[in-house]
């Protein structure tokens, strides 16, 4: 099946406990991935610059994810991210940014069987958002960019959603307890997927980092209890969460089943190093089958 993945790539600085190193990354990267190692065909929609390693676009051709020339800005460079945990929680800076995704790149007559949307600072405009939707078949977001402010000095901390339309637009949203806020106003998982079910969305992540994720599926909201794993490094987990979920979703159109699977997928990748997340141990089928069994109703809408 055919998956469209949109969002920047990106290179990467990361701190681990006892060394730094640089990966290319971003949603395109993790998620779609991910999902070429599921059999899918996958187009990236991204935006890199003249400053993006040769041997790095080789290395995602032979693995599924090709550069075509409208991905790349001839003045922009790659948007790049400093990386860090600084007393347990995350820090995000933004030290270059390329230019925004557009139209344009979208080959015309082509229909998608999904299309996961996740910006990593803005550069999906919510007509665009439109627009990717009417391509596909099952439009799944991140909505990390829509919610992402940045300092002069490339900090990143999370604002309300300027736009609350592009709920509107998608068939499923996977969000952390943050985004979750932003996007809707409300502080808890249950009362976000009940806001997010109103808006007429029937299929929703809320994950809360090693506590419980909350998963809507049709009228009900399920807790899922996330399995306990070593932490090694967090980058890209979410796109990896997002990116089996999809793969999982085209594969049984049961979402809730799909949900587990990648919450046990992303469990399973915090204790691999940044792009070595999406090579996933056979592990987690049996994981993903006790999240689902596990799973428990919590509230009907």
């Amino acid at each position: 099946m055919k998956i469209l993945v949109a969002g920047f790539i990106t290179i990467d600085s990361i701190q681990l406990p006892m060394r730094q190193i640089t990966s290319v990354g971003g949603p395109p990267s993790y998620a779609g991935l991910l999902c070429a190692r599921f059999g899918h065909s996958v187009t990236a929609m991204t935006k890199v610059g003249s400053d993006f390693p040769d041997e790095q676009s080789v290395w995602l051709a032979r693995n599924g994810i090709v550069l075509r020339g409208t991905d790349r800005s001839a003045g922009k460079p790659t948007t790049r991210f400093r990386i860090a945990s600084v007393d347990g929680e995350r820090s995000l800076h933004m030290s270059a940014r390329c230019e925004d995704l557009s139209a344009s790149q979208i080959v015309p007559d082509t229909r998608y069987d999904a299309a996961l949307v996740s910006p990593v600072a803005g550069e999906v405009s919510a007509p665009l958002l439109t627009e990717l939707s009417s391509r596909s078949g099952f439009t799944f977001l991140d909505p990390q960019g829509f919610v992402r402010t940045f300092d002069r000095d490339g900090r990143v901390s999370a604002a309300p959603v300027k736009d609350g339309s592009i709920l509107s637009k998608v068939d499923a949203v996977k969000m952390d307890r943050t985004e979750a806020e932003m996007l809707t106003g409300k502080s808890g998982p249950l009362e976000a997927l009940e806001k997010v079910a109103a808006r007429g969305v029937r299929r929703a992540i809320v994950t809360q980092g090693g506590e419980a994720c909350h998963v809507l599926d049709g009228n009900r909201i399920y807790k899922v209890e996330v399995p306990k794993s070593p932490v090694i490094d967090t980058t890209g987990a979410g796109d990896i969460l997002s990116g089996a979920t999809v793969s999982w979703y085209l594969k049984t159109r049961d979402f809730l089943r799909s949900a587990c699977f990648g919450i046990a997928a992303s469990a399973l990748s915090l204790h691999m190093i940044a792009l070595a997340k999406v090579d996933l141990p056979m592990s987690v089928d049996e994981g993903a089958q006790r999240l689902y069994s596990a799973a428990s109703p919590v509230a009907s809408l």
